[in-house]
C-alpha cells in the first residue's frame, strides 16, 4: 500500500542558512525537487500574513521561510510569485506586507507580492448546507501552481491553523467575513474550508509548514502565547501534514472536525498508520504540553448533525463569546469594521468603546483574531466553566 510520505526538520531559529537547509531539506525529502516543480511554471507562493505583525511575533509566517522556497523556485528554473489577502487592510496592504518583512525580502529576491484584492476574482460552486457560491482570487486561475507555506498555531474557533485554514486566505476583502457569518459553527466553517482546498488541491505541490516559532494557547492571533516547535515539515498531502499534528497538538482525531469532510470527501490521508515519516527523530521537536484554546472542548463537544440545535437552544445557556477589554482598547474600530454579522457598534459621543451585541454575534472571533491590542477578552457562560476550562492563567 503506498504510504504519504510526511518530513520533518529540526530548526531552532531563522537564521538564512539553517532555514535554508531545513527547508530544502524537507522537500527534497519527498521526491528531487527538479520532479516536484517543474521549469518554466507560474508558481503561486500562498504564506499565512494574518495582518500587520512582525516575524518576531511568531504569528505570520516568516520571511526567510518564504526566501527559501522563492530561492528554490527560481533555481528549479520557475516564476515563483507571492500572495495573500490579509484581514485588518485600513492601512492598506503595504503596510502588512511592510510589518510582515515581506516588502524587504521581495525586493531583496525581485520577487512580485500579489494583493489577491487587485487580481480579480472568480465564483465557483461549493457543496455546503449553507453556501452555494463563494469568490476566490484569480491568482489562482493565473498560476501553474501553488505552494503552501502555513505558520503553526493554535486556533479559537478550529482548535488548530496550519495547512488547509491557510487557504481561507484566498478569498479575498470583505468575503472572508460574509463567510464566516454564513458559517458560523466549527462544523460548518470545516466544511467551507474542504472544499476550498478541493479547488486548489489539483495545482498544488506540496505544504511547506513554519513551525520554527508558532503559537499556542487562544491563537491564532496576539492573544495566543509564542512557542518555539523547533520544526520545519513538509508534504504533499496536506490533509496528512495536519492529521500529524493534530496529533502531536494532543487532538482527538476520530471525528475531528477539521479532518472529518476531509476525509469523507476523500482528499488526503487521515490514518497514521498509512504516513511514512523521513526526517529528523520526532524527539527533537517541542510538542510537549502544548496549550490548546479555551474553546478546545466546546469544539468537538457534539456531532455536526445536531451542531445547529445546540446553537440555536443549548447554546443560549453554554456559550464562548467574545467581550471588548475596555481598560486596553484603543478605539481604533478594527473589530466593528471586520464583524462579519455586524454586531459590534461604537456610536461617538455614546458609548466610550465599541460594544458587541452577545445576541447577535455568532462567536466566529475574527475581531480577536485581528486586534493587536489584546483587547478582545473570551469570556464563558456560566455552565460553560463547568467543563470548558480556561487555560489563560496558566
Amino acid at each position: 500500500m503506498f504510504k504519504t510520505v510526511i518530513s520533518a526538520y529540526y530548526c531552532n531559529n531563522y537564521d538564512r542558512d539553517s532555514i535554508f537547509n531545513a527547508v530544502n531539506n524537507a522537500i527534497k525529502s519527498l521526491d528531487s525537487i527538479s520532479e516536484i516543480i517543474k521549469p518554466n511554471k507560474t508558481i503561486l507562493i500562498k504564506p499565512n500574513l494574518l495582518s500587520a505583525y512582525s516575524p518576531e511575533q511568531a504569528i505570520t509566517t516568516h520571511p526567510e521561510v518564504v526566501r527559501a522556497i522563492v530561492r528554490i523556485v527560481k533555481l528549479a528554473g520557475s516564476k515563483p510569485v507571492v500572495g495573500d489577502s490579509p484581514g485588518n487592510l485600513l492601512n492598506g496592504i503595504e503596510h502588512i506586507w511592510e510589518k510582515t518583512g515581506m516588502l524587504r525580502m521581495a525586493k531583496e529576491e525581485n520577487v512580485e507580492l500579489l494583493n489577491f484584492e487587485k487580481c480579480g476574482s472568480i465564483e465557483v460552486s461549493v457543496q455546503h448546507p449553507t453556501i452555494k457560491q463563494i469568490c476566490v482570487t484569480k491568482a489562482l486561475i493565473d498560476c501553474d501552481a501553488i505552494i503552501n507555506i502555513p505558520k503553526l498555531k493554535t486556533h479559537t474557533l478550529m482548535g488548530f491553523s496550519c495547512g488547509v485554514k491557510n487557504f481561507y486566505g484566498t478569498i479575498p476583502g470583505t468575503g472572508k467575513m460574509e463567510y464566516h457569518k454564513l458559517a458560523p459553527s466549527p462544523y460548518d466553517f470545516s466544511y467551507l474550508l474542504s472544499e476550498i482546498y478541493r479547488m486548489v488541491k489539483e495545482k498544488l505541490l506540496f505544504t511547506l509548514v513554519d513551525g520554527v516559532e508558532g503559537l499556542e494557547g487562544n491563537g491564532p492571533s496576539i492573544s495566543g502565547k509564542k512557542r518555539s516547535y523547533n520544526i520545519i515539515a513538509a508534504s504533499k498531502d496536506t490533509v496528512a501534514l495536519d492529521t500529524f499534528f493534530l496529533s502531536k497538538f494532543g487532538f482527538e482525531l476520530k471525528n475531528n472536525i477539521l479532518i472529518k469532510p476531509l476525509q469523507e470527501k476523500n482528499l488526503g490521508n487521515v490514518n497514521l498508520k498509512n504516513i511514512t515519516y523521513v526526517g529528523d527523530d520526532l524527539s527533537k521537536f517541542n510538542f510537549e504540553n502544548i496549550k490548546l484554546p479555551v474553546t478546545k472542548r466546546l469544539i468537538n463537544f457534539l456531532p455536526r448533525k445536531i451542531s445547529r440545535f445546540i446553537a440555536k437552544y443549548i447554546g443560549k445557556l453554554v456559550w464562548i463569546a467574545p467581550i471588548i477589554n475596555d481598560d486596553k482598547c484603543v478605539n481604533c474600530l478594527q473589530c466593528v469594521k471586520h464583524c462579519p454579522a455586524n454586531t459590534i457598534h461604537f456610536v461617538e459621543g455614546v458609548t466610550v468603546h465599541p460594544v458587541i451585541k452577545r445576541n447577535k454575534c455568532i462567536s466566529c472571533f475574527c475581531c480577536h483574531e485581528l486586534c493587536h491590542n489584546k483587547a478582545i477578552d473570551i469570556k464563558r457562560s456560566f455552565f460553560a466553566k463547568f467543563f470548558i476550562k480556561s487555560n489563560e492563567k496558566e
